[in-house]
């Protein structure tokens, strides 16, 4: 055989060797591919809710594609452990976040559960409007009434939800292999000790732990929303991680057990790739309040003045025009506070 023959049949056998090796790969790849694929769709449909709630975008529509700054609420239910049952609970936790992909932004902002708020949807006996603590709306009426009570009380557009309960973060926190935080203060909590300034690497239970704690915080209820934005954010950071993926039907299965959202699948998939380094550089705010007393129950009250500024820097972040005083939902406190004489 001569030398060009041979350098022929060797190029041949190995193109032939070649497209039996795809071949077989691609035989193995694309079922696998196929069944995450199904497997996760299938997830994300169980614990896909639909809620209806008041229109803030006069009539225009918010689409996840890269370039529209979205709205979303977190809801963290008091239920699913320390021996507490499935019970519908209160949202303990409650953040409101932006995330803009044009200014690669996301802010988190904690509200307090004991806020006094309107309970949108829910009427006194003789008709007229309710307030109660904002933690409430969850336990009336579920996440519909919390997401438009949220919305009335910052008159901003909550354009998703993310609901959750305490087993869940457990299980998810287990799920993605830990999460790395920085405790702000010194203290111990359900046999969990944490220094200030040191780094941990955090479980499940002791995530829930660094995040619930709040009698012997300094700062009390607003100590704890620091910590849970602190999780919230390490969670993020983590599930970004290209580690999370390699566990994701751990994943999935504590999402179906212990998480609700208005988020499809699609929406979820375009978001963790179109938002990516938005959603990698987290900006935290407080809303702070005073004591408020009714009746011998106590709340928590923001004024007027503070609600507006909160909605209007939201309300830039993404990219509505802003409001003025007259445009708040405003209760009678709120009218005494502003004109006391």
């Amino acid at each position: 055989m001569s030398d060009s023959r041979r350098t022929a049949f060797k190029k041949k056998r190995k193109r032939r060797i070649f497209f039996i090796l795809l071949s077989g790969i691609l035989s193995i790849g694309i079922p696998i591919i196929w069944i995450t694929y199904s497997n996760v769709d299938s997830a994300l449909s169980n614990i896909h809710n639909s809620i209806e709630t008041n229109d803030k975008r006069e009539g225009s529509q918010v689409v996840i594609d890269a370039t529209d700054p979205i709205s979303f609420a977190f809801l963290g239910v008091d239920n699913g452990a320390y021996g507490r049952g499935t019970e519908s609970g209160r949202s303990d936790a409650i953040i409101v976040g932006t995330i803009n992909p044009t200014t690669k932004k996301t802010t988190l902002v904690s509200i307090p559960r004991d806020t006094y708020a309107l309970m949108e949807g829910y009427e006194t006996e003789w008709g007229g409007p309710f307030y109660d603590k904002l933690t409430h709306a969850y336990a009336f009426s579920g996440a519909e009434m919390a997401v438009n009570s949220i919305q009335e009380l910052v008159n901003v557009p909550i354009d998703y939800y993310v609901e959750i309960n305490m087993q869940g973060l457990v299980d998810i926190v287990n799920a993605i292999g830990g999460i790395e935080v920085t405790s702000p203060l010194t203290f111990d909590y359900e046999e969990h000790y944490f220094v200030e300034n040191e780094q941990y690497k955090l479980n499940g239970t002791e995530a829930l732990a660094f995040a619930r704690m709040r009698k012997t915080d300094p700062e009390g209820d607003f100590g704890r929303q620091k910590r849970e934005k602190l999780v919230i954010g390490a969670i993020i950071d983590k599930v970004l991680s290209f580690d999370s993926i390699m566990n994701y039907q751990s994943i999935l299965e504590t999402m179906e057990r212990n998480v609700k959202t208005n988020l499809t699948f699609d929406e979820i998939t375009d978001l963790l790739s179109g938002y990516r380094g938005a959603m990698e550089n987290i900006v935290q705010a407080n809303l702070i309040g005073e004591e408020l007393w009714i009746e011998g129950i106590y709340y928590l009250y923001i004024q007027p003045e503070d609600r507006l500024k909160l909605s209007n820097q939201l309300r830039e972040e993404l990219e509505l025009k802003s409001i003025e005083m007259e445009d708040l939902e405003l209760s009678d406190t709120d009218l005494y506070n502003l004109n006391p004489y």
